[in-house]
């Protein structure tokens, strides 16, 4: 049986086939044998041209079925970019409508654009679980968005007292763009909440089975 990952979001792909789940866009996506993926439209790729143009729908939701295909994303919004919020929504929403109908988890790129994805949120009262990945904000900000039923997973670089506080049952880690082996981002994070790095590994791999694998 193809191994559980135990990074759920990165841009390399790991140095163990199915370590990690690997982040692609759609035109990028050629699976390897024993990887998992993402594929998503990012809110960057919408400053370069209209996504439309290069992926239909019909392709996007062909490749989303894939049965390597773990989650859709990431997307998101991003308020420090130059495509408008109101493109940004258009296209956030239609994937979280697909993900919906492909009954796999949402990735998302979160950036000044909380209360506009809470909005969203609470419009679409998704079933599938949604997951802010690379965290960086505040505690406060973490444990608003966990109340209001988001996932929240970590990277290289974070604010501690939040990965601290975030509830057990809303963890996960990620080495995204860094170069940090994920193994390390692990005792990182037994450390900062005071438990072992058996535990820590027990808590997160417990929240992938339950989020990318619930069938």
């Amino acid at each position: 049986m193809q191994p559980y990952p135990i990074d759920i979001h990165t841009h390399q792909f790991p140095s163990v086939p199915g370590e990690a789940i690997v982040c692609c866009r759609p035109n990028a996506f050629y699976p390897q044998k024993d990887n998992w993926y993402s594929v998503g439209i990012h809110p960057w790729s919408l400053n370069d041209c209209d996504w439309k143009e290069t992926v239909s729908k019909t392709k996007f939701e062909s490749l989303v079925y894939h049965p390597q295909v773990l989650a859709i994303g990431e997307t998101g919004l991003d308020r420090l970019i130059k495509t408008p919020l109101p493109q940004q929504m258009e296209t956030l929403r239609y994937q979280a409508l697909v993900a919906e109908a492909v009954d796999k988890p949402l990735i998302l790129h979160l950036v000044k654009s909380t209360a506009e994805l809470l909005t969203l949120k609470k419009e679409l009262s998704p079933r599938e679980p949604w997951i802010i990945h690379g965290f960086r904000g505040k505690v406060q900000l973490a444990l608003e968005l966990v109340r209001h039923g988001l996932y929240l997973s970590f990277g290289a670089n974070y604010q501690e007292e939040a990965l601290k506080q975030t509830p057990a049952n809303r963890l996960l880690l990620e080495t995204d763009e860094s170069n940090v082996p994920i193994a390390d981002l692990y005792k990182k994070a037994a450390l900062l909440r005071g438990i072992t790095d058996k535990e820590i590994m027990e808590t997160v791999s417990a929240n992938i089975r339950r989020v990318f694998f619930k069938h």
